[in-house]
């Protein structure tokens, strides 16, 4: 199977190891918040870093395979839930946002599984879409860190993140449209 051979590729090891920090990120952030604070903000700032990371080296060295394309997402996914949960459970963060976030990612996952089963596609994310993960996670970061000199920034990341997930779920809703109606 191709995708074992694909495994070993270094962007998708990056991936499996952000996937893997995703561990111990979310056990510091419920038992250890307080103590902690500064390994979880290395922690979720290594995982963001590795995300940048395997993207640029997947181009750079030509190492774009089919199971990074589904394994990086999906790690992405994975961490953003799994931490939003850790904090909504120590109430580092409103119940609003972390449902908006959540539904979003189960939007995205139920239709590219169903493009993938059904034509054997999977959508790229486009530039909104980058731009609404990197906000999710700045909130996300602003959270961990839980300074009040940082709450009005928080505030106003709240605001540009739900405009941004507003927008790229409509820009990637209607290229699913697209792509189920044969038209592109």
């Amino acid at each position: 199977m191709q995708f074992n051979k694909e495994l070993f590729l270094i962007p998708n090891l990056i991936s499996l190891l952000r996937l893997l920090l995703t561990i111990p990120a979310c056990y510091l952030i419920i038992r250890h918040f307080e103590s902690q604070n500064t390994a979880i903000i290395a922690i979720v700032l290594c995982m963001y870093f590795s995300d940048l990371l395997d993207g640029y080296i997947a181009r750079k060295h030509s190492l774009v395979s089919e199971f990074g394309k589904i394994i990086d997402p999906l790690a992405d996914k994975i961490a953003v839930i799994f931490i939003s949960i850790s904090l909504l459970y120590i109430g580092k963060l409103p119940l609003w946002f972390f449902a908006v976030i959540a539904l979003r990612d189960i939007l995205i996952l139920g239709f590219g599984m169903y493009l993938n089963s059904r034509k054997d596609i999977r959508l790229m994310s486009n530039n909104p879409g980058k731009a609404a993960v990197f906000s999710i996670g700045l909130v996300i970061l602003l959270s961990v860190i839980d300074s009040r000199s940082l709450d009005a920034l928080k505030s106003v990341m709240y605001f540009i993140s739900i405009a941004l997930i507003l927008y790229s779920s409509y820009l990637y809703f209607r290229r699913y449209l697209e792509v189920v109606n044969g038209k592109a």
